[in-house]
């Protein structure tokens, strides 16, 4: 397995297309009826044919040869979305690349040209059905230019995976004494009472804490601090969601954690093996659901 990929006599196939075979077997029949009946005409357009063949099978290599396939990478995905892989292709100099097809083992296949040098990012879709880490297999690449009856192609075994996480399923939010006011909405909304000081921001510290008159006075950036914030944090507790399946579990959680995201809500979790402390922003939540998507890959669910 590899990141990139060239293609050259080494990696690729040729074999007759169906229509392909469809005209070998017309020219076969044709050279035996104008040898049986010694006619010259049907004979000339037996090898007609055969010429044909033997021309297409150079140019359709060709129009594979020299191709070089780069994985760029490819953003996470929940359950029964689409992953969609991006990748990098670059044409040789001096040579146009016509009608090729490109897909996953199991994908939908994606047409395209490419001009001399053109360097070409493609992305190239696959059905996440679960969570976990999608594996997407060999890619196929393939060409039947110019004539159909000649197919070229490779299996290509790239270095690339995406990350899965669990599909959200709303549930209501266990009742925790901690979590602020996430109770009958499940909004987990900050204690604003009492004002008890400023602090250093930190990033991922809600955006509405921020001491913008203090910054405007060119003293730094602050956020607010309250008293009953530190007890507000909420806690996604494994335990807590005891009632569901495992797979119902991890989506409930999954649910809780863009929704905490969406208001602002600092948030941690608790898992059978692993804790991760309350925060906020983006890489707090990849981390989050990406350990939601890995868990018990290893040992089975």
């Amino acid at each position: 397995m590899a990141t990139t990929v060239a293609l050259n006599r080494r990696n690729l196939y040729i074999f007759p297309s169906l229509t392909g075979l469809c005209v070998f077997t017309l020219s076969s029949i044709l050279w035996l009826l104008g040898t049986s009946y010694q006619n010259n005409l049907v004979l000339a357009l037996s090898y007609l044919l055969v010429s044909l063949m033997m021309v297409a099978i150079f140019h359709t290599y060709a129009n594979l040869a020299g191709l070089t396939i780069k994985v760029l990478g490819v953003k996470p995905v929940f359950a029964n979305e689409t992953a969609y892989f991006s990748l990098q292709l670059s044409a040789a100099q001096h040579k146009h690349y016509e009608n090729l097809t490109i897909r996953w083992w199991q994908g939908e296949a994606a047409c395209f040209d490419l001009q001399p040098g053109q360097v070409l990012p493609i992305q190239v879709a696959l059905d996440a059905q679960k969570r976990g880490i999608l594996t997407p297999g060999k890619l196929l690449i393939e060409s039947r230019f110019p004539l159909g009856v000649i197919r070229c192609w490779t299996w290509v075994n790239l270095q690339t995976s995406a990350v899965v996480f669990p599909r959200p399923l709303k549930v209501p939010f266990p009742v925790q004494l901690g979590c602020g006011n996430a109770g009958e909405n499940g909004t987990g909304g900050q204690g604003m009472e009492d004002f008890d000081g400023l602090k250093v921001y930190r990033p991922g510290d809600p955006i509405k804490h921020i001491a913008w008159k203090h910054y405007a006075r060119e003293k730094g950036l602050y956020s607010k601090q309250y008293s009953a914030q530190l007890q507000q944090d909420c806690w996604l507790d494994w335990q807590d969601f005891a009632h569901f399946e495992v797979e119902q579990r991890l989506s409930a959680i999954c649910y809780w954690v863009l929704q905490f995201e969406r208001t602002q809500q600092p948030y941690g979790l608790i898992m059978p093996d692993t804790q991760i402390k309350p925060a906020i922003g983006e890489q707090h939540r990849l981390t989050v659901l990406t350990l939601l998507a890995r868990f018990n890959l290893a040992r089975g669910v």
